[in-house]
């Protein structure tokens, strides 16, 4: 496995869910490719961790198809940075996961986007993060 290369956790990332009873759940969809071959992003990520032992993280997967469970007992701007943090991956615009030494371009619904970690999450989004080795 991969080593966990996120700085310090978004303090929504530290959140547990312990109800589905919840005022926010919405679904963006994240791709992640490298040097042209998509990364498979885990089923379960940010459920039943060490922080959040038998309950979720605000953001969570249930598959592997990029597919990111957005959900909070409390209405709030959700940046991608917390998923990255609750999966233990790095993300901004000096590289992704363990990949540092290239180009990383994100587009959000086919518009690049220099937001990066920063950009707020929303539903039926389609994230797309390219990193392209130099």
């Amino acid at each position: 496995p991969l080593e966990s290369t996120s700085d310090e956790m978004h303090p929504l990332g530290e959140g547990c869910l312990t109800t589905h009873d919840v005022m926010m759940h919405f679904h963006p969809y994240l791709t992640i490719i490298v040097d042209g071959e998509e990364v498979d992003i885990p089923a379960n990520t940010g459920i039943d961790t060490e922080t959040c032992p038998e309950a979720m993280h605000m953001t969570h997967t249930h598959d592997d198809s990029g597919k990111i469970h957005v959900e909070g007992h409390t209405v709030e701007e959700v940046p991608l940075e917390v998923f990255f943090d609750v999966w233990g991956m790095h993300f901004n615009e000096s590289g992704v996961m363990d990949y540092r030494d290239g180009t990383v371009e994100m587009t959000v619904d086919g518009q690049i986007s220099t937001d990066y970690q920063n950009h707020i999450l929303a539903d039926g989004q389609n994230i797309v993060i390219t990193f392209t080795s130099n």
